[in-house]
């Protein structure tokens, strides 16, 4: 992606040349623009990147937060490894499910993520169903996120990450 340092025509060679090169390009008079914010991953998703604790209500548990939609065939596919993943991680991790699947439901989402310190992360977040996060609460920060995964044993890793840097 480029963007124009002055406006003026793109010449059609350098535009081809920069779509097909496998590395990024800079061309004489444009601004690269692929620099994105540290949070922001190349899929899309934005990491928690909070430096305050959430919610004292979440506090000494690593937070697992879903990011949920009813239409959305991924969220239905990975909804069973999170049962699973809840029930055995009873006691060991708070998890937090926010349901995107149409206005009154992303509503009242908001005003719980608003509630547990997770706001921004949900409103950076909301497009990106079947999005699930381990966040640190101590630190708000995101420890490793998943998108689509049934892999159990990858998240209670994500898990014993988070609880490790929750120890004193």
């Amino acid at each position: 992606m480029f963007l124009l340092a002055a406006a003026m025509p793109i010449p059609l060679t350098a535009l081809l040349l920069a779509l097909a090169a496998p590395q990024p390009v800079v061309l004489p008079e444009f601004v690269q623009a692929g620099a994105r914010p540290m949070a922001v991953a190349a899929g899309g998703w934005v990491a928690q990147a909070r430096t305050a604790a959430l919610a004292s209500s979440l506090q000494g548990k690593p937070v697992v937060v879903d990011i949920y939609a009813s239409w959305c065939g991924a969220c239905r596919t990975i909804a069973p490894t999170l049962r699973s993943l809840q029930q055995q991680k009873a006691g060991k991790a708070t998890f937090v499910k926010f349901d995107v699947s149409d206005a009154s439901k992303l509503k009242a989402s908001r005003a719980r993520a608003k509630e547990l310190g997770l706001g921004a992360f949900l409103e950076a977040n909301r497009s990106q169903t079947s999005l699930v996060a381990v966040i640190n609460p101590a630190t708000g920060a995101t420890v490793q996120t998943f998108r689509a995964s049934t892999d159990e044993r990858a998240y209670s890793s994500a898990i014993q990450k988070a609880q490790t840097q929750l120890k004193p």
